[in-house]
This record gives structure tokens, sequence and C-alpha cells, in this order.
């Protein structure tokens, strides 16, 4: 009888350590002859989510004992050194400017009773549009990204991302019955003086209009390699090197119609319709490098980024523009011709540019459970050289036809994000 009691005491022993085991996780490396173990075993019974995180005090060297981090849960305090989660996802709303567009006056108005030499003539006439920077306005966007650990360890991994913003939109238009005068400031080439086309003035030309529209659309994405470089516990840093995407459209259209009344050499009645475009595209793709750090106290976090991507930016300008002549009457004939603004120049343009095109970012996240964080930032992105419609506007009217002369400036986008990732 004592023998089977014995019997039963080892079995009971060996039971409650095997039940033991299978409710903790366990990492063990020695050095010299000792060996190594490395094995995690989580009892799914105990309610331990599949994204539970097996955390870890110190990876010095010696012995290191890996448990479940009793204060803070089963996403534990300390940077885990084994993952059960090595996929993430991150989905983010996105309220950024852009770098608006800068144009010429496009469109001015004199008070009634001034002379018509004068009228819309620059400096003394108003500008109703253009003259300044628009459609630098904050729009909303959306970020994705999708990452994977390569290892249990999260040693190194693999990160891509896309984002988008959407469409900034202006539509300006005026017409002669709000603006008795009404005009398109030029600059004479031959004088180099400022001069006024009249869509509107009373007695000399009939109802006239103009209109102005713009649309900026920007998106981007990037995909990279990260591996860790240091790690003190709380704080990790890694490095990144990968490729990089992105691509600005715009377009500006610029239209008016004007009628003549009194007007020397020309038939009462004569309309001119003016419609004129301005397009650029710039597609730019190059290599990046970066660092992240993160910075982690039990639920929160922070992560901070910088990146700068070397490469080349394809900028494409297309500029398009015509006037149609009607004359009325019996022998009514239509002479269609160039834009005043597109002159000579009307066509398809390309040009490569070198461009460097840096990339900050702060976030903050907080866990609310072991495999979901909430997160707010601000980011940051530039590009040295982009094209935009409005800089490849001539204000010298009728200049004689010359060879396209690219004109660009560095372009920005920032804003603040707010999202949620997911673990998985």
């Amino acid at each position: 009888m004592s023998k089977k009691r014995s019997l039963f005491g080892a079995f009971t022993l060996v039971a409650v350590i095997l039940c033991s085991a299978a409710r903790s996780a366990e990492l063990r490396t020695t050095s010299g002859e000792r060996t190594i173990y490395r094995t995690a075993v989580l009892d799914r019974s105990d309610g331990v989510a599949e994204g539970a995180l097996v955390s870890h005090n110190e990876l010095l060297g010696g012995e290191l004992v890996a448990t479940l981090c009793p204060s803070c849960g089963v996403a534990g305090c300390d940077r885990a050194c084994i993952s059960l989660t090595n996929w993430y996802a991150n989905a983010e709303y996105l309220l950024w400017w852009r770098r608006g567009m800068d144009t010429p006056p496009l469109v001015t108005t004199s008070p009634p009773g001034t002379a018509q030499a004068a009228a819309g003539v620059l400096p003394g006439a108003t500008v109703l549009f253009g003259g300044d920077r628009f459609g630098d306005e904050a729009r909303p966007g959306g970020r994705l990204t999708l990452g994977k650990w390569l290892d249990d360890y999260q040693t190194c991994g693999v990160e891509g991302r896309f984002w988008m913003l959407g469409s900034s939109l202006v539509n300006f238009s005026a017409n002669s019955t709000d603006f008795p005068i009404l005009a398109r400031p030029f600059r004479d080439p031959n004088t180099l003086t400022n001069q006024a086309t009249l869509l509107a003035f009373p007695g000399f030309t009939g109802p006239g209009n103009a209109a102005v529209t713009s649309e900026s659309d920007v998106l981007g994405g990037d995909a990279y390699y990260r591996w860790l470089v240091m790690d003190t516990g709380s704080t990790r840093f890694d490095f990144l090197a990968g490729y990089q995407f992105a691509r600005i459209d715009e377009v500006l259209n610029i239209n008016s119609f004007s009628t003549a009344i009194s007007v020397p050499t020309i038939g009462p009645g004569t309309t001119f319709t003016i419609a004129e475009s301005f397009t650029t595209r710039n597609e730019f793709h190059g290599g990046q490098i970066g660092l992240s750090a993160n910075y982690e106290n039990c639920n929160w976090r922070l992560d901070l980024l910088a990146k700068i991507a070397f490469g080349n930016m394809r900028q494409a300008v297309s500029i398009a523009g015509q006037t149609t002549i009607v004359t009325p009457g019996p022998g009514s004939t239509t002479n269609v011709q160039n834009g005043p603004l597109a002159g000579g120049n009307v066509g398809r343009f390309t040009l490569n540019e070198f461009v460097v095109a840096p990339e900050l970012g702060a976030k903050f996240r907080y866990s609310v459970h072991e495999c979901l964080d909430l997160t707010a930032g601000y980011s940051f992105i530039y590009w040295s050289d982009v094209a935009q419609p409005g800089d490849q506007i001539d204000p010298l009217l009728n200049d004689p036809p010359s060879a396209f002369v690219f004109n660009s400036d560095s372009y920005w986008v920032h804003g603040v994000n707010f999202g949620a990732e997911v673990r998985f």
C-alpha cells in the first residue's frame, strides 16, 4: 500500500509541474557548456489571447526567464522578446495641409468711373483672383500601414505604407453684373508695362465673365526593411531602408468671355471666348533610409520617425489654350487662336530632376488591448523640386514664341493623424 501511495504521489507531483509549465512561458538561454532552451508554451484554456506577448526584463547574456507581466496583464510593461503577433496593420485618418498654388494676378476690377485706359490695370486695379497663394487649406485623407516581423524576437521586419489626400478644389467666377469693369491683366512684352484686356466695360464691351478653377491631388507610399539596432528594454531604435513613391497632380483652368460693343476695327456683337489649361504631374521614385525610435511606458508608447529619400522626380507640364472669335451676321466667321497666356507654348513638356525628400513623424499610442492600440500623431513630408501649374504662366502677353522653360519650387504636406493599429 505504501508503494502505491508513493507512486501516486510522484505522479501527482509530475502533473502539477506540467500543469504549471502549461500556464506560463519560458525562455532560457545560457552561455558556456550549458544547454540552451528556447520554448514558449501558453495554455489557451486560461483565456490568454492569441496575441499575448511574453515579456521579459532584460536580455544581456547569462540566464533569462520570461513570464507574463502580473501588473499590466498579458501585454506586459516591458518590451516583449517573444511575440505571438508577427503581423500588424494600421489605419489612420489624416487632416493635412499642402503647399498651395501661386499664380500672377489673373482677374482684376476697377471702381465705376475709372478711365478706360486705366481700367483693370495694375497696380491701381483690385485683384479679384491670383497674385497670392490659394488651395492650401486642410484636407482629409487616409493612410494604411501593413507590416510583418520576420522573427519571434522582432529584430527584423518589413513594412509598407500608402497614403492619399482628398482633392483640393478651388472655384472662382466673376461677371459683369457684379463687376461692371472686369479685366485680365498682363504685361506688354514690348514696353514691359502693365496692361489689361477688358472683359467688361460700360459702353465698350457688353456682358462678360471670368472663371478660374484648380485641382490638386497628392498621394504616396513606401516599402522598407527594418532591423533592430538597439534595445534598452523601454527604448528601441530601428534602422530603415527601402523604396519611396509619390505623385502630385495639379491643374489650373482659366476661362473668360467678352462681347464687343464699340471696339475699333471689331464689329459690334463679336464674341471672344478664351479657354486655357495648365496641367502638371510630378512622379517621384527613389530609395530611402531612416531611423525609428520607440519609447514605451506600460500602456503608453511614443514613436519617432526620421527618413530621407533620394531619387528622380519626373515632371510633366501640359499647356492648352485657344481663343474663339465669332463675328455675327450673314457672313459670320469663327477664328481660333492660341490662348493669350498659353501663347506659343501649347504642348506637353517633360523633365527629370534629382530630388531630396525628407520625412519626419511623431506618434503617441495607447494600448487598449493586447492586440489593439489607438494612435495620434503628426507627419511632415517635403520634396525639393516640384513643378506647379501657376508657375508655368508667363504674364508677358503675346510674347514671341520661345523655348519652354520649367519653373519649379519646393513642395510639402503636413498635418495630424488619428488611427488604430491591430496586431494578429
